[in-house]
């Protein structure tokens, strides 16, 4: 099974992501060994049950990842197959682990989105250096870089390459998080694929599109 994400106390205590209203989005996450087999769950409430997540068919809720309370929460996604142990429940398609951090209520513009201007903030606190610790499994800086930044459809998206060992099974060193709205909750998801250059970045955008997607069709 894989294990749940720590927390680190110089995520929550960044002043600009308390400002930007992103405190207890940066948490990062360190995949360790599977372990005993249990059923496998393709859904869970997060924020004491005010947002439902939910991964594309083949991905399932790693039990002992979930992080709970009324400001948010966290939830890692892995194979079913192999969160269960059972080789007859679903496969995910694609050689990635999926994750969801929950944050506080979004100031919404009437769309339901998250504003341009708030999302080009949210990148720029990314880009400093407290943002690149808060994304970083090691908690360093220099340990990640922002290798591309862009805006669509509501939803701030990151391409990350993170340096700093994960204490698992490997994943690749550059994966995808997006920063958007859902539910009306500021909400991160994150695509790491399994190994380097396994998926495209074009795949793993698109696979996050179905990631929100679900949680949305939760909702």
């Amino acid at each position: 099974m894989i294990s749940a994400v720590k927390h680190r106390s110089s995520c929550l205590l960044a002043p600009l992501a308390l400002a930007l209203g992103v405190t207890g989005l940066l948490a990062g996450c360190q995949p360790t060994a599977f372990g005993s087999a249990q059923v496998a769950k393709a859904r869970t409430t997060l924020a004491n049950g005010a947002l439902t997540v939910a991964a594309p068919k083949g991905w399932c809720v790693d039990p002992k990842s979930l992080r709970n309370s009324g400001a948010g929460g966290f939830a890692l996604f892995g194979n079913c197959a192999a969160i269960s142990r059972n080789a007859e429940d679903a496969h995910a398609p694609e050689p990635a682990l999926l994750s969801v951090t929950v944050g506080p209520p979004a100031l919404e513009d009437g769309s339901g989105k998250l504003s341009r201007d708030r999302l080009k903030k949210i990148g720029d606190f990314f880009h400093s250096e407290i943002g690149r610790a808060a994304l970083s499994r090691s908690g360093e800086a220099g340990d990640v870089t922002i290798k591309g930044t862009d805006i669509a459809d509501g939803t701030l998206l990151l391409r990350v390459e993170d340096r700093s060992g994960t204490g698992g099974p490997p994943i690749a060193k550059t994966y995808l998080r997006g920063v958007t709205a859902l539910g009306g909750r500021i909400t991160a998801l994150s695509v790491m694929p399994l190994k380097e250059g396994e998926l495209s970045y074009a795949q793993q955008r698109q696979l996050l599109e179905k990631f929100i997607a679900a949680i949305r069709a939760a909702n």
